[in-house]
């Protein structure tokens, strides 16, 4: 082999090398860099882009009604089981995060935290998806829930029931959820006043 070769053969190596040790570093500068973004926190151990953000305390915003309260010393009916969690004969109460959790979102979470209906000549929102908490509109007592967002799966904490859902796609406006229990898929479109 000719040295104009061996010269040829090391810089190409050296150049593959190089190019695929930077791509690593990029992608993951990437990674970080939109996690951070969004508001994120980047997991350098598992590599992973955490969100959590507390629910504003319940107890500022309505004290008979709370957050953790399925049924209050008014004479509220107690709800311990929906048809929702028919399958979770065995619990009493519904155990509620305390606070909605983000986990590596892989859909734009810019165009997801925005106010949601089905009907946009009704009289109002369906729901209203913050950072902080999936507020139900006219919601009898408190309509802030606390979520969990991974991926693209999304858990609903009501007061009495659990509700999951896998989000197909959101845009700036229009959102479609396959909601479990459900053979369709729900479309919503962005509630504007």
């Amino acid at each position: 082999m000719s040295k104009r070769t061996t010269k040829i053969l090391i810089i190409g190596l050296l150049t593959t090398t190089g190019l695929t040790f930077g791509y690593f570093k990029v992608d993951k500068f990437l990674k970080v860099d939109s996690c951070l973004d969004q508001g994120g926190r980047w997991n350098y151990e598992t590599e992973n882009c955490e969100y959590e953000t507390a629910v504003e305390p319940m107890d500022t915003l309505d004290k008979l009604h709370g957050y953790n309260e399925l049924a209050g010393s008014d004479g509220r009916t107690v709800y311990t089981i929906s048809e929702y969690n028919t399958d979770q004969a065995d619990i009493e109460n519904i155990k509620r995060p305390e606070k909605t959790l983000i986990l590596n979102p892989t859909i734009d979470t810019t165009q997801l935290f925005r106010i949601w209906t089905l009907d946009p000549d009704g009289p109002h929102a369906d729901f209203w998806i913050k950072r902080e908490y999936f507020y139900v509109v006219d919601y009898d007592g408190n309509g802030a829930m606390p979520y969990e967002l991974k991926g693209d799966s999304i858990t609903i904490y009501y007061n009495d029931f659990i509700q999951k859902g896998l989000i197909k796609k959101v845009t700036k406006d229009s959102l479609i959820i396959k909601w479990n229990g459900l053979d369709e898929l729900t479309g919503y479109i962005e509630w504007r006043n």
